[in-house]
C-alpha cells in the first residue's frame, strides 16, 4: 500500500514540480544562448556589450532575474512539498478522505517524506546543473580539472581527512539532516493541528521554539568543544587550532549525525502519535 501512496503522491506533486523545473531548464537554455552570443561569443557583438552601458545594465538585470528564478524554484519546492502538501493533504478537508484509507499514519508520513526527499534532491541537482550549464565555457572547462585537483588536494588540510572519505560522509550527513529537517516540520504541523483553534499559528510557534532550542544547544556544544557543528542551523568546520583536524572532524561529524538521527526519530514518533491518537480535522 505504501507503494501506491508514493505513486499517487508523485502524481499529485508532479503537476507543479515538473512545470516548475521545466521552466527552470527553459530559462537556463535561453540564458545560455544569450550569454553565448554576447559575453562568450567571438563576434563583434560580444565586444560591443562591454562598451554599451545599456547592455551592461541589461546583462546585470538578466543575471539577477536568473538568480531570483533559482531561489524561487528552490523556495517553492521546499514550501510546497514540506509544508503545503503535507498540511493540505492530511489536515484539511482532503484529510477526511486520506484518513479513511486502510493505511497507517506511518505510511502517510513515509510516502510524503520519500516524495519530498526525492524532489528536494532532484531540485538541488537541477539547480547546480543549471548554474554550470549557464556559465561554463571552454576556458572554464580547460582549468576545471586542475582546479578540482587543487580543491581535493587541500581538503585534508582543512578537515583533517581525505576528500574521498570526507565528502561522502558530509553527503550522508546532509541527507540525514535533510530528512530530519523535513520531519521537524511534519511534527510541528501534526502537533499544531491537534489544537482546536489557531492551528497554523501553533505550528509556527512550535517550529520557532525548536529552532531556538537547537541554536542554544549548538552554542553550548561549540562553547564546550571549541568547534562549530554541521546541522540544520550551522555548517560545521573547525575553530580551535589546539584540536587536531581528524579529532575535530570526527567529533563534529558524530555529534551532528547523532543529533540529526535523534531529532528525526523523535519527530517521526511524535508525528505518528499525534496523527494516530490526537488527530483533529475540525
Amino acid at each position: 500500500m505504501l507503494g501506491k501512496l508514493i505513486k499517487n503522491e508523485f502524481k499529485a506533486v508532479n503537476r507543479l514540480m515538473i512545470p516548475l523545473h521545466l521552466g527552470l531548464i527553459a530559462v537556463t537554455i535561453i540564458g545560455r544562448f544569450y550569454l553565448q552570443f554576447t559575453l562568450f561569443g567571438d563576434s563583434g557583438l560580444a565586444d560591443s556589450v562591454y562598451e554599451n552601458i545599456w547592455f551592461t545594465i541589461l546583462n546585470a538585470t538578466l543575471i539577477m532575474f536568473y538568480i531570483l528564478a533559482l531561489f524561487a524554484a528552490a523556495l517553492i519546492t521546499g514550501i510546497y512539498l514540506e509544508i503545503i502538501r503535507f498540511r493540505k493533504n492530511l489536515f484539511t478537508d482532503e484529510g477526511y478522505l486520506m484518513h479513511t484509507l486502510p493505511v497507517t499514519a506511518s505510511a502517510h508520513i513515509w510516502s510524503k517524506l520519500i516524495v519530498c526527499l526525492v524532489w528536494t534532491i532532484a531540485d538541488a541537482i537541477l539547480v547546480i546543473l543549471s548554474v554550470f550549464g549557464l556559465f561554463v565555457n571552454m576556458d572554464i572547462l580547460r582549468v576545471l580539472p586542475e582546479a578540482l585537483s587543487l580543491l581535493f588536494g587541500t581538503f585534508p588540510d582543512a578537515f583533517g581527512i581525505s576528500a574521498g572519505l570526507g565528502i561522502p560522509l558530509y553527503l550522508l550527513l546532509f541527507l540525514v539532516d535533510s530528512v530530519s529537517g523535513i520531519l521537524v516540520i511534519y511534527m510541528c504541523i501534526a502537533v499544531g493541528h491537534s489544537f482546536n483553534t489557531h492551528k497554523i499559528l501553533s505550528s509556527v510557534g512550535i517550529y520557532v521554539g525548536i529552532m531556538i532550542l537547537s541554536s542554544i544547544l549548538g552554542a553550548i556544544f561549540s562553547a564546550l568543544t571549541g568547534m562549530v557543528t554541521y546541522s540544520s542551523m550551522s555548517l560545521a568546520v573547525t575553530v580551535d587550532s589546539s584540536i587536531s583536524g581528524p579529532v575535530t572532524f570526527w567529533t563534529s561529524w558524530i555529534f551532528s549525525m547523532v543529533v540529526s538521527l535523534a531529532t528525526g526519530i523523535i519527530c517521526y514518533l511524535l508525528t505518528n502519535y499525534f496523527m494516530t491518537k490526537k488527530l483533529n480535522l475540525e
